[in-house]
Order: structure tokens, then C-alpha cells, then sequence
């Protein structure tokens, strides 16, 4: 079974350029990225109307065993594990065993009469309501996280707000559990798996010893080791995701797997296009407005498009489905420090550009403004600011900002424009479009303080 399926792998490798061809334009910018962000390993997959065009992996699995990351390597995917319980959770609503809209309590006998107007479509919309604590380590099955939850008094009313990180996922595991008596293990491996020949995606359940000196962890076979660059060093990590929380994270997976995840959404073998539009489409908060959130998805736009996915990670996994384009792109990494970037990236090498890129912008009133911008956003892009741009709260935060705008500019070819957008009566809010290279643009919101210091900023992928 695996030499036949290799030898299928092989000849699309040949096909659409790898180590065993002539590196094309995705080599060459992942191998880039790789180099800039001190990445050890990294895989891609591109998939179009259900077929792979693109699947390479490299670098190294394994620094200190110098194992090389291969397209069966299974690398930590985080939070991307959402993706995959909610094409499940869709198949159940496809058939009638489920329903999206119906109360908790309909699941959950004794659920708490605070959560009386919670729904299925809140909890994987993360719009529950649920506080953002985190759960005991503990906790040993999704029906003790419904128990442990159902202590906590609601953050806000179920629909008000959208909050990414509370126990929402593991209440969903709990109820999918329930109503088809399987563990969420079994029904990834029947009704994902099996149907997609993904045979590199399991779990790793652990404990620890009563002193918890020691964590005893089960094999996944070929594991790919987790890093982050620090001090001119990398450093091993291995996150470990307790089994009431495998709804939400924790799965391993490879880049063959996940492009074939990518192939069962994209010719309609794991859901028909009627319940792939609901779980694509935004869960309506109470005012009126979109959450960023659909059934697990998150919903966004990239060049003008439709952009669905999800990361996890922060960018361990980095998935980007296109739906009018049929479109799917997979990154994945083993560089902890690192932002949900590359699949974009790679994305933008097979999209159009936007056609929005051409627009001039309005006049500027006050290009002082637009000047202390340009500096910070400089500064930014090589990874160092000088605080005296800056005022309010931001000031504080800089460090952390700093971080996070280097990993994300640097992925990006340098700024070769900068439109001013729109601008309030005051000139204290100002949005820009930031133009890089000539294909790529980010959008940012910059608030000023009475003295001219940028005081809040924005950026908002388009």
C-alpha cells in the first residue's frame, strides 16, 4: 500500500518541481523563508480542483538525529486539528444527527440554564461566551471539560462577542462523541482517514509521573521535533495536548495527508457543496455583524477572494482554501516562533493580484503624519523601533509587536508604496494600504494622540 502510493507521490513531485526537479518559484521562496526565519523543516502542498499540483518538503525533521523531513514526516498541526473535527461535525449535520442551530441542552441533559440560548453553531464559532481560562491539564475526557465549563459564569451572552481559546472545542468533542458513540480518534480515522488514504495523521495521548518528572507519551511514527530559534540557538519543544482538547489541536499530520484533506474538500468526496457553504459561511454576532469565525473555519480576504482556513501555532500549520478558485494551500513547519505567513505567500504565486492595488488613495492633509508612519513601518520591517515614535498603551507593547510585524514584513518582498486610504476629521485615525513588491498589499489602522504618536495600530490582510 505505501509503495504504491509513494510511487503516485513520486511522479506529482516530478511533475510540479521539487528536489527531484529544478526548484521552481516555491522552492525557491520557501527555501528563502526557511533561511530568514530559521526554520529547520518545512513541507508545502498545493491543491487545485482536487488534484495536488505541488508537494515538497525540506530541511530537517530532526536536528539532533538529522533525520530530513520527507512527505510522510507528521509534523505538529495545532490548532489546524479544528478543520478536520469540523468537516466531521458537517458530516453529521449532513446526516440529520446533528443541527448546528439546535440548543446545548439538546446534547447535554444537565447543561447549566446559563447556557439555555448557547448553540452548536456558538461553541465552534467561538461565540459561546465561554470565558478564555484554560482548563486543568487534567481533565481527562471531553465530558469532564463540559463539567469543568459548566462551573464557570459566562464572559459574555452566547452570540455577543467572537473569543478564540476557551474550552469550546472539547464541549463539541463531547456532543459528536455522544451522538455517534466513537472516540474522535475513530472518526477521523473512518470518516477522513480512510476515505483519503491519510494514513500519517494520529494523536499522541500522554501522562505524567506522580511528580510529573517524567512524561510518558505515545509513538507517533516519524514525529518531526518542534523548535524556536533563541539566542542564535535553536531549542527542542514539544507541546502537549491533553486527549480533551484533540477537537481543537493536537493532531500530527504530513503534507501528503493534509493535501489529501485538501483533495476530499475540494472534488466533494468529504462534503457536497451544500454543507461545505455552511461551514464557510460567518456566524452573525448579536449586533448585526460577522464573526471571523464560521464552523471551525475562520473566514477571511486575500487579494479581493474568499479565503477560508485555519493556522495553528501559531504557524506550525497554515491552511488557505480558496473556494471560487478551488484553490487549497498547506504550509507546514516545525519553527515555533514564527506567523501564520507562508501559505499566503505561496498562495499569492498561483492568484491573480488584486485588482484594488491600483487605486491612487486620497489626498494627504497632513503627510507629517503619513512620514512618522513610513519610519515606524521601516523600523518594523527590520525588526528594531525607536520608542519615540510611539505614545499610550502601544509604547508598552512594543516589544511584542515588534516581534510579531518582523516575522510577518519579512515574509513579504520590501514596501514599494504607501496609499493613504481614509483618514477621520481630526487626522487622528488614518488607514493605509501598504503595497510590496507589486502583487502583494497589507491594510493598517493608525490611531494618533494628541502629540502625533502613533498611539494603536492595525493590520488587516485584503
Amino acid at each position: 500500500m505505501r509503495h504504491a502510493r509513494d510511487l503516485v507521490i513520486a511522479g506529482a513531485l516530478l511533475s510540479c518541481g521539487s528536489a527531484l526537479a529544478a526548484p521552481d518559484r516555491i522552492d525557491q521562496y520557501m527555501r528563502a523563508q526557511m533561511e530568514r526565519a530559521h526554520i529547520p523543516a518545512a513541507a508545502v502542498a498545493v491543491v487545485r480542483d482536487g488534484k495536488i499540483v505541488k508537494l515538497a518538503s525540506y530541511g530537517t525533521a530532526d536536528v539532533e538525529q538529522g533525520v530530513p523531513a520527507g512527505p510522510h514526516s507528521a509534523f505538529q498541526i495545532a490548532s489546524t486539528t479544528k478543520l478536520l473535527t469540523s468537516t466531521v461535525l458537517m458530516q453529521l449535520v449532513g446526516e440529520g444527527r446533528i443541527e448546528l442551530d439546535a440548543p446545548v441542552s439538546r446534547y447535554i441533559e444537565d447543561a447549566p440554564a446559563e447556557w439555555s440560548t448557547m448553540t452548536l453553531r456558538h461553541l465552534v464559532s467561538h461565540t459561546s461566551g465561554l470565558p478564555r481560562v484554560a482548563a486543568p491539564p487534567e481533565l481527562a475526557t471531553p465530558r469532564a471539560a463540559v463539567e469543568y465549563a459548566s462551573k464557570q459564569k459566562l464572559a459574555a451572552a452566547p452570540g455577543e462577542v467572537a473569543a478564540y481559546g476557551s474550552v469550546d472545542f472539547s464541549i463539541v468533542a463531547y456532543i459528536i462523541e455522544k451522538v455517534t458513540g466513537k472516540k474522535l480518534e475513530q472518526l477521523f480515522a473512518e470518516r477522513l482517514a480512510r476515505p483519503m488514504r491519510m494514513e500519517d495523521t494520529r494523536f499522541a495521548r500522554f501522562t505524567f509521573s506522580p511528580n510529573k518528572d517524567i512524561v510518558q507519551t505515545e509513538l507517533v511514527p516519524g514525529r518531526v521535533t518542534t523548535y524556536q530559534w533563541k539566542d542564535g540557538a535553536q531549542y527542542g519543544y514539544r507541546y502537549l495536548y491533553p486527549a480533551y482538547t484533540f477537537a481543537a489541536g493536537g493532531a500530527f499530520s504530513s503534507v501528503h495527508d493534509m493535501a489529501q484533506f485538501l483533495r476530499g474538500i475540494g472534488s466533494g468526496k468529504l462534503l457536497g457543496a451544500s454543507l461545505l457553504e455552511q461551514m464557510w459561511t460567518p456566524t452573525q454576532l448579536m449586533s448585526g455583524k460577522n464573526a471571523p469565525f464560521a464552523v471551525g473555519w475562520t473566514r477571511a480576504d486575500f487579494r479581493g477572494l474568499r479565503e477560508v482556513g485555519h493556522s495553528g501555532g501559531p504557524a506550525l500549520a497554515d491552511l488557505r482554501y480558496y473556494p471560487e478558485q478551488k484553490l487549497g494551500v498547506i504550509v507546514l513547519t516545525n519553527q515555533r516562533k514564527l506567523m501564520p505567513v507562508l501559505a499566503r505567500g505561496v498562495a499569492g504565486m498561483v492568484l491573480p493580484a488584486a485588482p484594488f492595488l491600483t487605486e491612487p488613495g486620497i489626498a494627504d492633509a497632513d503627510p507629517a503624519r503619513t512620514a512618522a508612519f513610513r519610519r515606524a513601518f521601516a523600523q518594523f520591517a527590520e525588526g528594531r523601533v525607536d520608542p519615540a515614535l510611539f505614545g499610550g498603551e502601544l509604547k508598552s507593547d512594543l516589544a511584542e509587536l515588534e516581534g510579531m510585524l518582523a516575522l510577518q514584513l519579512g515574509a513579504l518582498p520590501p514596501l514599494s508604496k504607501l496609499v493613504l486610504l481614509q483618514t477621520s476629521s481630526d487626522n487622528r485615525q488614518r488607514t493605509y494600504r501598504s503595497l510590496h513588491g507589486k502583487d502583494d498589499s497589507l491594510r493598517w489602522v493608525v490611531r494618533f494622540d494628541e502629540a502625533g504618536l502613533i498611539a494603536d495600530l492595525d493590520t488587516v490582510d485584503e
